[in-house]
């Protein structure tokens, strides 16, 4: 069984695992998609994929013990140059040594860099979501990402109301006991397939 401590211990590895699957669906973004809806009302697709390069670029001010940034338009010409040289920034910051366990300032106030980190697994996982159902791409989960980021959604059920992101939702959303953990793990996060 996968505890919080160990999946805070695996979060470098689990979030290079996941802006490596989100930068998949940013490349296959087409020109002619940008101006399209997501399911964050108040994105189209080129709003969604600023606001998760913003989220890698805060990784490394967080980390480094500036706090976070607001950033405004980060995609330039080359929204996969952005994402890629911020991925590089973000994976460094979470990669050395010792960084899961110190205090960081998030948004949300003081957390372990750890649980953090798992946060930004979880946003690289959901708007990777929200981007494929945009850009009609294939919107399965990465298994062993998504029971990860299942387990702290749950963990974190009600904060995730509290924070003033509209990213997640007004509310859950309606979904049956029989459902697979993907739907239910959306369902969480104010999402329906």
């Amino acid at each position: 069984m996968t505890t919080q401590a160990n999946s805070e211990a695996n979060a470098p590895m689990y979030y290079q695992k996941a802006t490596a699957n989100t930068r998949r669906l940013v490349a296959a973004v087409n020109p002619d998609q940008w101006e399209a809806s997501t399911p964050c009302s108040d994105w189209n697709v080129k709003q969604l994929v600023n606001h998760m390069v913003s989220g890698v670029l805060n990784v490394a001010s967080i980390m480094g013990g500036d706090g976070p940034q607001n950033l405004g338009d980060v995609l330039g010409d080359d929204p996969i140059k952005a994402f890629d040289a911020a991925c590089k920034a973000a994976i460094a910051a979470f990669s050395e040594p010792g960084a899961m366990g110190k205090m960081v300032q998030t948004r949300r106030g003081e957390q372990v860099a750890g649980d953090y980190a798992l946060g930004q697994v979880q946003e690289a996982l959901v708007h990777g979501w929200d981007l494929a159902v945009a850009i009609g791409a294939d919107t399965t989960m990465d298994a062993e990402l998504m029971g990860v980021s299942y387990a702290r959604a749950v963990l974190n059920r009600e904060r995730l109301r509290t924070g003033g992101s509209k990213a997640w939702g007004e509310s859950e959303a309606d979904t049956s006991e029989n459902a697979d953990t993907q739907t239910k793990y959306l369902a969480i996060l104010g999402r329906s397939r």
